[in-house]
């Protein structure tokens, strides 16, 4: 019988039970400052103990992956896993990023039919998470209307959260609600005090509801009606004021899904000033333009819109150029009879990409020949690690950090449906080939995925508390690795 590429290179190594090592995986190691060709991670338990090229140690099991990058395991900074009702959303999100090599993800409050915006429905979510998640969680939390924001805030810091989550446009009054310049304020004042990060949906409510109206009223209910009911400047408006209205407070102002390099701009800006401003972009803003909408129809409706091609590539050079700090997926898996309807305006907004981020972040920036390992990692696990305060512990390939991996075969390879491991089966990603795909991924020294097969179970995973909040400042771009490396 034929062996696969690992099973016959393992020979190469042989396992040693009496090694103090329980796992050595090799491959090509992405550390922090450089990629350690034909290198190693030495694990025991499930923390890193070493990394290192050449000769490697013995190690009770050793696992080769031939043409392959090893990642620091990612972390996706903005998932919707309760979105929809009746589904087992922790179940089915963390199982797709398992297969996607994303070892944390970030769940934000906005559940049906309650949203996570007291201590109570937080002590909820995360006996949920520790019962049903397949890799770590991270949560969220929003704010009631109804209650004071220092007190609300200080008691979610208490009991573990990562971030608030705000908005400035309202798509629920109760479960996803707009919140006042006033109370926007007032939870920034509250927010710095505990020093947890708060990051803001940013579509100006009057603006939209005036272009969309227009749309409305002229009897336009489709893909086109999207991109006009929901223009830049919706984005841009929102991203000043929530930008102006932290400045001066101190506390860490948050953008979570900026598609414009306009966006980007006006952010550095108040960070140039002293501000604690980060951005973060969702991948879909850099994969697809106001073209594939009218292509795809509300597969691909989202909040903000996508774009024209042109702010689409400026976006790039945003991300290039160091302005933005992360990139997310947004990821929501709806089934797709809510994503099917002929009157645009009526389907669900949001689509599934946890299984696709890191190849579809790779592939980009190939095709643009500026292919940086280091820069990928810094934008899907350290930066997201350090803003949410996971840093050492997450987001790094080094001797001490939790031994979380992400395995990248470089070898081309279209985007199946049929083989997501999410229920709902459909993506507008399908077809594209990538660069690359996920092969295998730990979490803390645990493989949870190979080949096709998610291996993690419900309770694999647990929920992830903030553990370093001194390390939330995320690198910058003087920081940033400038190395260009073109070898795939």
């Amino acid at each position: 019988m034929e062996r696969t590429n690992m099973e016959r290179t393992n020979m190469a190594v042989a396992n040693n039970d009496e090694s103090p090592f329980d796992l050595l995986i090799l491959g090509d190691v992405v550390t922090p400052d450089k990629v350690l060709r034909e290198g190693y991670i030495a694990i025991r338990d499930d923390r890193i103990v070493a990394v290192g090229s050449g000769e490697p140690p013995a190690a009770k099991t050793v696992e080769r992956y031939e043409n392959s990058y090893l990642f620091p395991g990612l972390i996706d900074a903005q998932i919707h896993a309760g979105s929809f009702e009746g589904v087992t959303g922790i179940e089915d999100a963390t199982r797709a990023a398992a297969a996607g090599g994303v070892t944390v993800v970030v769940d934000m409050p906005f559940d049906n039919p309650d949203p996570v915006n007291t201590v109570a429905r937080l002590e909820s979510k995360i006996a949920e998470v520790n019962r049903l998640a397949c890799v770590d969680v991270a949560l969220y939390v929003t704010l009631s209307k109804e209650a004071d924001a220092a007190d609300a805030i200080e008691g979610f810091a208490k009991a573990g959260a990562a971030g608030i989550k705000l908005s400035t446009y309202e798509y629920h009054p109760v479960r996803f609600p707009r919140f006042s310049t006033a109370e926007m304020y007032a939870a920034f004042v509250a927010a710095q005090k505990v020093d947890l990060p708060v990051g803001f949906h940013n579509e100006d409510q009057e603006l939209v509801d005036y272009f969309t109206s227009k749309q409305t009223a002229a009897g336009n209910n489709t893909a086109a009606a999207q991109l006009l009911g929901r223009p830049p400047i919706c984005e841009l408006v929102a991203d000043a004021q929530i930008l102006e209205l932290a400045s001066g407070t101190d506390a860490r102002c948050h953008i979570v899904h900026s598609s414009l390099a306009r966006g980007c701009d006006i952010a550095r800006h108040y960070r140039d000033a002293g501000n604690k401003v980060t951005v973060e972009s969702c991948v879909h803003y850099l994969v697809f333009n106001n073209d594939d909408v009218l292509k795809h129809g509300a597969f691909l409706k989202l909040n903000p819109s996508i774009r024209l091609e042109e702010e689409r590539e400026a976006l790039w050079g945003s991300l290039f150029k160091g302005d933005i700090d992360f990139i997310s997926t947004d990821h929501v898996s709806w089934p797709v009879e809510r994503k099917s309807n002929p009157a645009f305006f009526s389907n669900a907004s949001g689509i599934a990409g946890l299984e696709s981020l890191l190849a579809l972040l790779y592939t980009g920036m190939a095709q643009r020949g500026a292919l940086d390992p280091l820069l990928i990692a810094k934008l899907t696990a350290e930066n997201p690690a350090r803003h949410f305060g996971l840093y050492p512990n997450r987001g790094r390939i080094s001797s001490g950090a939790l031994a979380d991996v992400t395995v990248f075969r470089r070898e081309k390879r279209s985007i199946d449906p049929a083989q997501m491991s999410s229920k709902f089966k459909f993506t507008p990603y399908a077809g594209m080939e990538m660069d690359g795909y996920v092969s295998a991924t730990y979490l803390r020294g645990k493989k949870v995925y190979e080949d096709g097969k998610v291996i993690a179970t419900p309770g694999t995973g647990c929920f992830v508390r903030p553990d370093a909040p001194q390390s939330r400042e995320v690198l910058r771009p003087e920081q940033v690795s400038q190395a260009v490396l073109t070898s795939r």
